[in-house]
């Protein structure tokens, strides 16, 4: 890190102004999805039933479980946009045009497989839910609309890179709008369960649609077009920046989604209930944290490359983040037990010691934040996935 920088790429200010941007952001967006989330899940309970609600949760959750579809790729778009100054004419194009073509033969991957299992009947075993013709063509459905989202989720990753990752947090609100649109027009036509499963596929098919525009508009980069691009990006090129994001991504999921199954085969019910209720509420808050870091990504990207990446602004910068999630913990651990107690109609008692745990965790994260920012490149992210996977070991025993 050097010691002498120049203006424009430095100092901490800009680092807080676009982190808080996003923070903004999806602060706004938080009580939007919620609110529209739960008049979803009553249109969903109200027409389909109980029954019904738990087959339209496990196919539109089951997307949660793969985050890793994008191979890392993603993570790469970031890089070179954020890079793009400093970068040969038309070298981002072509890692874009690239990263396109690979996730668009993923995308068709993922709609022939989706259609080959429901013909054979596969998708109510993986379910878990009884046979039915319902469930095969709503899960056919619903990830036929997830492939097509694939290739144009890019279009968030370039908006991240050209420093607009406010953008992208911003649009999530139409994701979960879009959803609750058209489960109202189901429940108000009586659609079959495809109908409301589409919903919320739809919506991100828009957003990314959305972003995808916004993004070209911003950066001058089209995803469909091949004028002004450098000689093609080889696959492997791609590989030093997604392949250890495709460790992170794999691993992230296991690291803290795990501990509630892990409760429920060594603890009780009740560990499991009151563990569920504090994560609801640590899991926005967090999110909060996430969208703030992601836009330090091409800032920091910058600075490392032109030489101006000092250890004052990271400091800085990383006791701003643990101020934040100082607060956060402390709105947590003072709210949190009211907001329990509406969640379970206090049947359920959340003890403060819980809270605390969590409180910690968001002041480690959040001042984690800037720090991994810092290390979006092969070597960094390398580390990276070291420690995640280190995370994944260490958590399940403890």
């Amino acid at each position: 890190m050097n010691a002498s920088p120049s203006p424009d790429l430095t100092g901490s200010s800009k680092l807080f102004s676009s982190a808080a941007q996003s923070f903004g952001a999806r602060a706004f967006t938080l009580p939007v999805i919620a609110i529209a989330g739960l008049l979803l899940t009553r249109l969903v309970v109200s027409n389909v039933g109980e029954a019904g609600y738990a087959t339209y949760a496990l196919i539109v959750g089951l997307v949660a479980l793969v985050p890793f579809l994008d191979l890392g790729i993603g993570a790469a778009v970031t890089d070179a946009v954020s890079r793009r100054d400093s970068s040969p004419a038309g070298d981002v194009a072509s890692v874009i045009h690239r990263s396109v073509r690979i996730l668009g033969l993923l995308a068709l991957g993922v709609i022939a497989v989706s259609w080959i299992f429901a013909g054979l009947g596969l998708w109510a075993p993986i379910l878990g839910v009884p046979d039915s013709s319902d469930v095969e063509i709503a899960s056919a459905i619903g990830f036929t609309l997830f492939g097509i989202s694939i290739p144009l989720s890019l279009g968030a990753r370039i908006l991240q890179g050209a420093e607009r990752n406010y953008i992208a947090v911003g649009l999530q609100t139409l994701m979960a709008l879009t959803g609750l649109l058209v489960v109202a027009i189901a429940a108000w036509l009586n659609a079959p369960l495809w109908v409301y499963v589409s919903g919320p596929f739809l919506g991100a098919v828009v957003v990314a649609i959305s972003t995808t525009l916004i993004a070209s508009r911003v950066t001058g980069i089209s995803l469909l077009s091949s004028s002004n691009v450098a000689p093609s990006t080889s696959v492997a090129r791609l590989l030093p920046i997604a392949g250890p994001m495709v460790i992170i991504s794999l691993a992230e999921p296991v690291a803290w989604q795990a501990d509630r199954l892990i409760l429920s085969h060594f603890s009780t019910v009740n560990a499991v209930a009151t563990y569920s209720l504090v994560f609801a509420l640590f899991a926005p808050l967090s999110s909060l944290v996430a969208a703030s870091g992601n836009s330090l990504w091409p800032l920091f990207a910058k600075r490392r490359v032109a030489d101006t990446l000092r250890v004052r602004d990271l400091l800085t910068t990383t006791a701003g983040f643990a101020g934040l999630g100082a607060l956060l913990a402390a709105a947590l651990i003072v709210i949190g037990p009211f907001l329990t107690r509406f969640m379970s109609k206090g049947t359920i008692d959340v003890s403060s010691s819980l809270f605390l745990a969590f409180g910690i965790v968001i002041i480690v994260v959040s001042a984690w934040a800037p720090s991994a920012m810092t290390l979006t490149y092969p070597k960094g992210l390398r580390f990276m996935a070291g420690l995640t996977l280190a995370q994944v070991v260490t958590n399940i025993p403890l």
